[in-house]
């Protein structure tokens, strides 16, 4: 991705010299200085996929292969950048997902595909990789750190271990090792520190995992190398970790919406954002095409006060420097790759066009490009491999005779956050097993085995989903990425389980033994083969059969279902193996007293 021959350099040097023409000329337009925050009039020259010239377009000469388009007025900004994303959380294979990213001025992204690494280790990393050829996207790999990402404490379908980490760290396309978890590190394990030195040694960034992280222990994690995390939900969590040097991205996805509580709280107290970034992390393709992807943070960061090139900055060149390929990206200047949004309001971040590789790829609400077609071989789709012997009361916590009710851990959902909450609730035994009571929002949830297809389940109480009735279940779920069933009753909850092994991954919704509604996800259980329009329409009538059919409060369930699995974010997470308390990483009953 990053070569270039001798012969490219002279031509470049030729053209920025005015010696042959350019192939694309920007004229009368406003450029966004990223180096030094500032805005000056200029033409910009473009040669094949790279910028050559800032200056006057007099002083180049025009031939019959230059193309001249006159942006008077407009801003012309490096193409927005997110410092991390999941790929496989937009539920979109690469072409679909740069279908509706390119109208939002992204055209770089900076990806960890643990998702499609727990589910198919390297190969289906590399099969990731190889879908984002011949779109208008560029795609950095960070690299999977933890596959799985909590050792004995779940079943992934794949490891990545010091070797395989090192393989993928040679590939072209990767920046950094990607997001290590504090638990991990902080345990000692000789592991962990051989894949950071791995990423050091090569001259690449090693991420962090550090939610809520904080003092001696923060300390210890920067110590060993990490060098941002994405996880701050407050400007206090987030200034502790810039005065330390890390680095911050600021996120602001489906269900973690982290950017208003963190800008409003370092205005006025940071005289530097270079250690600020935007990132999305983890966003479905609805949320993206309804508000708006980086070009969201752009614009409500400037809302909230900062200036519109400072925000650009974090939105671009902060992020190239930070990941070292500044150099290739980031920025409106020589050699650096055509990656250009053209922008028509800049404090409304009004996106006029968005050239790539120097190509003008999106005019005026129109893509000027046709996506490649993908083809996913048969290996990839599937994955879902679910005991055949399951029954409904393999889903449910059963209890002895003569147990009337149970006092049980609960774990508490965080709106619009995925760190969660525990509580204690009585709840009574019916039937032989310890029942929910939907009337207090109090359901079973259920984690099953997807990947070797045993009876390794594990079984808690969720409150938050606002289920009146029957059970939503994904094959998505961060990060080990086994089933995940929330619900009312084990009949509905083991009809859902049943239905996503025969469409081989997504998300469903049963009531009363009957189908609601669905969305296929069959490559790798993760991501749609359908086009982008498909898969948010498809989406957008799922969340809305659970709300009105199944009584759930939430705008995004699914979004939220998919991160309650997580062992790694404080205080609770489910995983196959049982309930994990995330600050003490270890297994612990839901269950804490009969009567």
């Amino acid at each position: 991705m990053h070569s270039i021959m001798p012969k490219e350099l002279l031509n470049l040097m030729r053209a920025g010299s005015g010696h042959i023409s350019p192939t694309l000329k920007l004229v009368n337009g406003y450029v966004i200085d990223v180096f030094s925050s500032n805005i000056i009039k200029a033409d910009v020259m473009v040669f094949k996929d790279r910028v050559v010239a800032i200056g006057s377009e007099e002083d180049y000469p025009t031939s019959q292969s230059t193309k001249v388009v006159d942006v008077s007025g407009k801003y012309l900004a490096p193409g927005f950048m997110d410092a991390h994303i999941h790929i496989e959380s937009t539920l979109l294979i690469p072409a679909q997902l740069a279908k509706i990213l390119i109208p939002h001025g992204v055209t770089s992204l900076f990806a960890d595909p643990h998702e499609i690494g727990n589910v198919l280790g390297v190969k289906g990393i590399k099969l990731l990789l190889k879908l984002t050829e011949g779109i208008p996207l560029r795609v950095f790999i960070e690299v999977p750190s933890r596959v799985p990402t909590a050792p004995g404490l779940e079943t992934s379908g794949a490891v990545l271990g010091v070797e395989e980490v090192g393989e993928l760290l040679d590939l072209p396309e990767s920046v950094s090792l990607g997001e290590l978890n504090y638990q991990n590190l902080l345990s000692g394990r000789e592991e962990y520190f051989q894949k950071i030195a791995a990423a050091l040694s090569r001259g690449k960034v090693a991420n962090g995992h550090l939610a809520m992280l904080k003092g001696v222990e923060l300390n210890a994690a920067l110590a060993a190398g990490l060098m941002d995390d994405h996880e701050s939900v407050s400007a206090e969590e987030a200034m502790e970790k810039v005065v330390r040097g890390a680095a911050v991205f600021v996120r602001e996805g489906t269900s973690e919406r982290n950017l208003e509580d963190i800008i409003k709280g370092v205005l006025g107290r940071v005289r530097d954002f270079r250690r600020f970034m935007f990132c999305t992390d983890d966003k479905h393709p609805e949320d993206i095409v309804r508000e708006g992807h980086i070009d969201y943070n752009v614009r409500k960061a400037v809302e909230l006060g900062v200036d519109p090139v400072v925000a650009i900055q974090m939105a671009t060149y902060n992020i190239a420097t930070h990941f070292r390929v500044d150099h290739l990206v980031g920025a409106v200047a020589p050699h650096r790759k055509a990656d250009i949004v053209v922008i028509s309001n800049i404090d409304k971040v009004t996106i006029d066009s968005v050239i790539f590789n120097g190509e003008v790829v999106y005019y005026k609400g129109k893509l000027l490009y046709e996506p490649p077609k993908a083809e996913i071989p048969e290996y990839a789709l599937r994955t879902i491999n679910i005991n055949p012997n399951l029954i409904p009361e393999d889903l449910v916590i059963t209890v002895k005779e003569g147990v009337s009710e149970a006092y049980v851990r609960v774990i508490d959902v965080v709106p619009e956050q995925i760190i969660t909450h525990e509580s204690h609730e009585w709840l009574p035994v019916k039937n032989g097993y310890i029942a929910s009571d939907p009337k207090r929002d109090l359901l079973h949830i259920a984690v099953v085995d997807r990947h070797r297809g045993s009876k390794s389940i594990g079984k808690s109480f969720v409150r938050g989903f606002g289920l009146r009735e029957g059970a939503i279940a994904s094959s998505v779920a961060h990060d080990h990425h086994n089933v995940v069933i929330v619900g009312t009753n084990p009949s509905d909850m083991l009809a859902a389980v049943k239905r996503l092994r025969e469409i081989g991954g997504g998300f469903v919704a049963i009531k009363g033994g009957r189908l609601v509604g669905e969305l296929p996800l069959p490559f790798a259980g993760l991501l749609s083969l359908e086009p982008a329009e498909r898969v948010i329409e498809g989406l957008k009538e799922l969340n809305r059969a659970v709300r009105e059919s199944l009584g759930s409060k939430l705008e995004a369930p699914f979004m939220q279902l998919e991160f309650i699995t997580l062992p790694t974010v404080p205080e609770l997470g489910l995983t196959d193996k049982g309930l994990i308390d995330s600050v003490k990483y270890s297994i612990i009953s839901t269950v804490i007293k009969f009567k």
